[in-house]
């Protein structure tokens, strides 16, 4: 009871805190986790930096798109995170600090993973990474290729039904 009632507050504070992004974020890795884990979804993790120049362009043009926001609400649970490091590192109230573990050296990123950081492989990588600025349907067609192998690889374990 207590549980349910932890997620309920974390879904109340981040629909009150939406951030610029035009989709609900939120920006904590344990509660996002959370939140994958009790509605059996898959996280998204987007990952941008203040330095970088195309990050705001994924922000303004393709996340706002509502075939997207349409997609990724209903599928993932959406997590967005800073990775700006040294003199770029200035926290705001809409993002935070990504930890040592999602830091990378190329933005934008969307990585895809289970509730438990669990990673969905990609094409013989060792993560389900995509690093740079894509179109709505590329990054919608990454999404269900996403779900595929969310559901193969983790759908026992987290009680979804057969496609």
């Amino acid at each position: 009871m207590l549980k349910r009632f932890f997620l309920f507050l974390i879904l109340c504070i981040t629909s009150i805190y939406s951030s610029e992004l035009g989709i609900d974020w939120m920006n904590s890795v344990e509660d996002a986790k959370l939140v994958a884990k009790e509605k059996k979804k898959p996280i998204i993790l987007f990952l941008h930096s203040r330095s970088c120049f195309y990050c705001p362009k994924v922000i303004e043009q393709i996340l706002p798109d509502p075939k997207v926001k349409k997609f990724l609400d209903k599928n993932f649970v959406k997590l967005e995170l800073d990775t700006s490091t040294g003199s770029d590192s200035i926290e705001d109230e809409t993002s935070d600090q990504a930890p040592p573990r999602f830091i990378v050296s190329i933005t934008p990123a969307f990585i895809f993973m289970g509730p438990n950081e669990e990673k969905l492989a990609r094409n013989g990588k060792k993560h389900m990474i995509i690093y740079g600025f894509w179109n709505q349907e590329q990054l919608i067609k990454w999404g269900i290729d996403a779900l595929g192998r969310f559901h193969r690889l983790y759908g026992k374990k987290y009680g979804l039904k057969d496609r």
